[in-house]
Formats: structure tokens, sequence, C-alpha cells
């Protein structure tokens, strides 16, 4: 039974009541004894700007921070970018509320594959694709901050597809105190999550926590439900000195349901509830189709790395971080099941005379293994000259498969986890298995870096930069079912200039320029793609930013106009014999306008505005299967050209509250500009209560509410397959856009405690 929304706001209207009683007898009893109320680990502090949305940044580049403060107080179960929902560029569109399910955005015109990010130093975009997934993010509960670059890449960014911008989620320090936290979170769609951190305390320099944590939920639309374990640890050796040693582990297992990502036709007609059918479904031939049973997601994936930080001398730093990342797991999402029988063998690679006709469970599946190491070293050798140089390899090693495994009569796979060479797959006649797809794919990347910071005057800085990337893809072709075994080779290379300025104009105002180049690497499939896809050029771009900055205690105000070209853009199509392609379809021109907003209020209140004007305007006509499509002067699809966010909000130190509304406006769903999905604004309520302790027992303890989508708005919030034109053109047919759908109104309610 699922856990009502009106179930979950009356437990926390509850828990507030309790709470507010609480907090009366101990008001009670402390002023019988002194004249202010001690609320133990409870600090009445100062606000900062935007509830921690904001904060004073002082690169010489477009830049945003979210704090610890603010990733607390928003949805407890969302991941770390999902909380990425109001800073401006970024359009972010998640599944659902639980932080498990797809996520994907959009930054300046940029799709989320275009963008890099990191976790503490490790590239985390999936090495074939750039695609990003939720299960790589880890707790959100362990984050110190999450900063984004929206144009620009960092010069010591460790990507090699990263044509639009760079993420990096911060993972917060080990504290100096032992010391347990607990949290505890329950929702809509029996929603719960229990997480549990334990602190060492600092020993002879030596500090460190480990946390697990086990989330579950059911689907909010549809049948299915999504399953969660988290472990973490961080570890911080301080020699003194400026010496220390700092390893961070993350591992995750999940074992998910689908949503099925509907087109606009089909929302017109069933509504934002369709969704894979709920009953098991078989044509004459026994064949199942769009059976939630069988849209699975199973995930597992483990990062590590260890940061080594020398100071050398007083003027020379060197700083040391290999990293592992490992990834294994897949998904069915096809409407129906795959069918397999003696004739099914296309390419001649397997002997199938031992199967008959049959229906399967094919997933998609990934194993990646990713060695990497970056090396920097930093010298301020004058007072005017900062030099860092640097050197980052990685060796990339992805498989990729399609192996076939039996179905019960009820439509359950017989496994949902399709390792390598597992027993339950289908083989054939001479025990080979059977594979839809069978790609290794090799990825050595190497860069370089040398950069000066020049402070040419107390209040003018520049910054000049130079990167040189070589990026190898290496394929093997292992055989399929419709592949001919074949090896193919590509390398990509490129210098990356930056350059920017600041100058601090006085003491509240401060301005800046920036220029940067950034690459892409073409994805991996060009090395298996039909035609002559391998011959793609990478994708080159080149972002400016002109911007301002408006500090004071009291308020904080930027604004930044940002002009990013990029040219030799790459997507996926066919052929005329509908085999899948990578084609370039030209040069692209984003720019615009973000701004940002931020202030305290008299009595405690506060608020926080960003606005975001992106005109991401394609250049070419675009040609695919022999018909040229009218694109030129088009929007690029998925890119709402304006958003707009509003928070107005109260914190005196025990008691927060704000109410957020964001507006997201129009966006095409195809690459003509034929199908327009309509714009929509969507409020979401977070509040909380930090409670008054008893210093023996606990530290501190908090009350937190959130309610997502309050007005329960239904809406289509983003394309997640792209259609090339809605509508035929010269012969050619149309294409059909498939969207995410906009979750219903969900309230999550978490209990928070530090021993």
């Amino acid at each position: 039974m699922k856990l009502s929304q009106l179930y979950v706001m009356l437990w926390a209207a509850g828990m507030a009541g309790w709470a507010s009683g609480a907090l009366a007898q101990e008001s009670t009893e402390s002023e019988s004894s002194q004249d202010s109320v001690d609320v133990g680990a409870v600090n009445v502090r100062g606000q900062s700007l935007g509830n921690g949305q904001m904060v004073q940044e002082d690169s010489g580049k477009a830049r945003s921070t979210v704090t610890k403060e603010a990733l607390e107080k928003m949805n407890p179960a969302a991941n770390a970018l999902d909380k990425l929902k109001y800073t401006p560029g970024i359009n972010v569109s998640s599944d659902d509320a639980t932080g498990l399910s797809g996520t994907t955005f959009t930054m300046r015109g940029m799709s989320s594959s275009q963008v890099g990010i990191s976790s503490d130093g490790i590239p985390i975009n999936d090495s074939g694709d750039y695609n990003i997934y939720p299960n790589l993010l880890g707790d959100p509960e362990n984050l110190g901050e999450i900063f984004v670059t929206q144009g620009s890449s960092e010069a010591d960014a460790p990507h090699i597809g990263s044509s639009g911008g760079n993420i990096g989620l911060v993972t917060m320090r080990p504290e100096k105190d032992f010391g347990v936290f607990f949290k505890q979170s329950l929702g809509t769609n029996d929603l719960t999550k229990t997480f549990a951190r334990l602190n060492t305390g600092e020993h002879n320099g030596f500090s460190s926590f480990i946390s697990a944590s086990h989330e579950e939920a059911d689907k909010w639309k549809g049948k299915g439900s999504l399953k969660a374990d988290k472990v973490e640890w961080n570890a911080l050796f301080e020699g003194g000195n400026g010496n220390s040693t700092n390893a961070i582990v993350k591992y995750h297992r999940q074992e998910n349901y689908n949503y099925y990502t509907i087109s606009k036709g089909q929302y017109e007609q069933y509504g934002r509830d369709y969704d894979y059918s709920e009953t098991l479904k078989r044509n004459s031939s026994g064949q199942i189709s769009s059976y939630y049973k069988l849209n699975r997601n199973p995930f597992e994936n483990l990062t590590a790395s260890l940061t080594q930080r020398f100071q050398l001398r007083d003027d020379l730093t060197l700083t040391f971080q290999p990293y592992y990342y490992w990834a294994n797991g897949g998904s069915f999402s096809p409407g129906s099941a795959s069918s397999l029988s003696s004739t099914s063998d296309q390419a001649g690679n397997y002997d199938l005379s031992n199967l008959s006709y049959n229906t399967y469970y094919r997933p998609s599946w990934s194993e990646t293994w990713r060695p990497g190491v970056t090396t920097k070293l930093k010298w301020d050798f004058s007072e005017q000259h900062s030099l860092d140089f640097g050197y980052w390899y990685e060796r990339a090693r992805q498989r990729q498969t399609q192996p076939f495994i039996s179905i019960e009569e009820d439509g359950t796979p017989d496994d949902i986890w399709a390792d390598y060479g597992s027993s339950n797959q289908v083989v054939d006649a001479n025990g080979n298995t059977v594979q839809g797809r069978n790609y290794y794919t090799v990825t050595p990347a190497q860069k370089l870096w040398v950069q000066d910071t020049w402070y040419f005057s107390p209040d003018l800085t520049f910054t000049t930069g130079l990167s040189y990337e070589y990026v190898e893809r290496k394929g093997n072709n292992r055989g399929s079912l419709y592949d001919e075994p074949e090896k193919r080779n590509a390398k990509y290379h490129e210098f990356l200039p930056n350059f920017s300025a600041k100058y601090q104009i006085n003491e509240e105002n401060q301005a800046f320029y920036n220029v940067t180049r950034n690459m892409r690497t073409p994805q991996n499939y060009v090395l298996y793609n039909t035609g002559d896809s391998i011959s793609l050029n990478p994708e080159l771009s080149w972002n400016q930013e002109l911007g301002w900055r408006f500090t004071r205690d009291d308020m904080a105000l930027s604004a930044t106009l940002f002009y990013l070209t990029f040219k030799d853009r790459q997507l996926s199509s066919y052929d005329t014999n509908g085999d899948y392609v990578m084609i370039n379809v030209g040069d692209v021109v984003n720019k615009g306008l973000e701004l940002e907003w931020s202030g305290l209020l008299p009595y405690n209140f506060n608020y926080y505005a960003s606005y975001t004007y992106t005109d991401s305007e394609q250049q070419d006509d675009i040609t695919t299967r022999n018909t040229q499509l009218p694109t030129s002067g088009k929007q690029v699809a998925n890119v709402p050209k304006n958003m707009f966010n509003l928070s107005f909000g109260y914190d005196d130190g025990r008691y927060y509250g704000n109410i957020v509304g964001k507006y997201v406006g129009s966006y095409y769903g195809d690459l003509t500009n034929d199908e327009k999905i309509s714009g929509r604004t969507v409020f979401d309520l977070n509040t909380g209560v930090r409670l008054p302790v008893n210093k023996k027992m606990f530290k501190s303890a908090a009350i937190r509410f959130s309610v997502a989508n309050l007005f329960d708005k239904e809406y289509l919030s983003s394309a997640r397959t792209i259609g090339f034109n809605a509508q035929p053109y010269n012969g050619l047919s149309s294409s059909t856009s498939y969207y995410n759908v906009g979750e219903e109104r969900t309230a999550v309610v978490s209990f928070e405690a530090s021993f």
C-alpha cells in the first residue's frame, strides 16, 4: 500500500507539533535560569544569502556554488543533480523525487552528455557516450558543496566529453570530533530512506567517516519499485606543514524498474500516468510486449581516489591523485521482448541449430574499468605570478553486450543481472554466448596543461592557460547476431587555450571576462556504426563570458552575458538501410544572459532569484537519410529560451522555510521545431525546525519537510529521445520524440540527529 500524501503531511504536522511543544518546554525551563534560550547545538546565527544557494564567487569566469546549507534544505532524497534545479543556466529533469531514477539536464543549451561531471576529481560521465546516471552521484548527505562552471571546462578537469562546461561534487571532510549522524526519511509512494554516518574523530592528524544507506520506493506511476544501497568511506590524514592524504571510496548497488517515456500524442491521449503494462500479454508468436517486469535497471558501481598533497617548499605544492572507477549494469527498455530462433543469426557468427523460436529478456549491458591519475604542481614563483602545471592520464575499458536470458511464464526474467559469462545466458550449439551486441572499447586519454595566474595589481588579475588533450578510441567489435568481427581505431587531439581577467572595481563591485576552448571527443559508437562515422571530428566550442558581481553583507547580485559557439555537433541517426550512423549536423550558437540575486530582509526573511535567457540556434540545415531538413535558424531541441526561479524564505536559526517557484518556458521536441511543448510553473515547499537538545545525549537534531510540485502541475519536463522532424518533409516520414513526465505532488519528511 502506498503511503498517501495526506498521511505524510499529517505525520509531519504531528512531528512539528511535538517539536513546538518541546521548544516551549525548553524555553520555559531555560528562562527560569538565564536570560536567553539555550538551544544546545542549535546556534541562532546570521543568515547566509539565499539559504546557501548563492555565495560570493571570486573566479574569473561564471561559476555557481550550492553549499551544504542549501543542500540540506531541499528534498532529503534528491540526488546531487536534482539539487541544482534552481541554479542559473541549468534545467534539471528527473523521473521522480527519490534520486534513484533517470536524471537529465541542459546547461546553456548543451545536453548533459556535453557537460563534464566529476566527483572529488574522478570523472563520472560514461566513458563511451558521456551520459550521467544517478547511481554515480553518491549520498547527498555526504556532500559539502556542488560547484558549476556553466560554460567553461576547468583547465585541470579530467574530461574528454566536455564541450559545454563542468560540474563538480565535493565530499564533506571528516569531522574533528567522534560522533554519529542518523537520518530517517519517509515520503509518498512508500519512500523510505535510512542513512547513518560514523565519524571517528581526529587522532594524531587522522580522521575519517563511514556511512551507509538503504532506500526503497514505489514508482509514482505504473507498477514497479526502486531499491538502492550505498556505502561510503572518507579518510583524511593531515601531517602538518601543508601535507595531507585523503582517501574516498564509494559503492552503490541498485535494482530499479524503469519509467516509460511517452510521446506528446500519448500524453495528450492517456495523461501523465501512462506507463508499461501491468498485465502480461503475449501475441500469437508468444512475444511479450511492453511489460513492466522486463523493464529493469540493475546497476552497481565503485569509485575510489587517493589524493596526496605535498608541500615541497613554501612556494611549491605537489598534488598526486590516482583513482579507479568501476561500473557494472544495464537496462532493458524496448517495448517488446527479443525473439531468437535457429534462423536469427544474420552475421554467421553462431550455430543456432540448438534453438527453437522463443522470446527473451535482452538488456543492454556495460561493464567499465577506468584507472587514472592526475598530477598537479603549483609554483608561486613571485608575488605577481603563480604557475600551475598538470598531467592527467586515464585508460578506460568498456565492454558492452546484449545477452539473451530466459523469461518465466509470469514474465519475470530468470535473472535481471546479465554479467558477462554468466551461466544463465543463451548459448549456441558450440557453447558460445549469443550476443545482440558485443563491443569492447579501450580509450586511453591524456591531458597536459600549464596555467599562469598574474596578479597584475591588487585589483586586477589575469589567468592564461593552455591544455593539450590527446585521446584514442580503440574499438573491437567481437561479432554478434548482426555484426561481423572488426577492429577500428581513431585518434583525436587538440590544443585548448583559456584566458580570463578579473577586475575588483571597488569593495562591492567586480567585473570579469573569460574565453575558453572546450573539446568533446566523439562517442565510442562511431567505432561500430555503419558508414563513415569514424571520420567525425570532435565537437569544439568557444565559450565567451562577460560578467559583473555586486556583493554586500545583505545582498549579492551577478549578471553574465555568454556567447558560446561550437562546431561539428554530433547526433545519432539512421542511414537509408535503417542502420545506426553518427552524423555531423553542423554549427550551433548559444547566447544569452544569466542573472542571480539574493538578499536578506527584515525579521529573518530572505529571497533568492535567478533568470536565464538562452538563444540556442542551429546554423545549418541537416541532411539525414538523403533528405535535407530545414533546421537552420531553428532553436536547438529541448532548450527553453526562458527560465525564472524565485524563492522567498525565513530562517531564524531554529525554524526555517521557503517556497520556491520555477518557471520553465516552452521548448521544442524535434530539430525542425515542428513539435512544441508548453512551458510550466512549478512550486516547491521546504520547511524545517532545528530542535533543542540535551547536549549530554545529542549534538543536534532537526525535522525537515519538503513538498515537490506543491500544486500538482501536470507537464512534460524534457525530451528524452529527440526526433529529427515531427512532420514529414520531401518524402521523409516524420519521427517521434519521447518525453520525461513531471512527477505528481510528492512529500518527504525526515528526522535527523547527531550524537
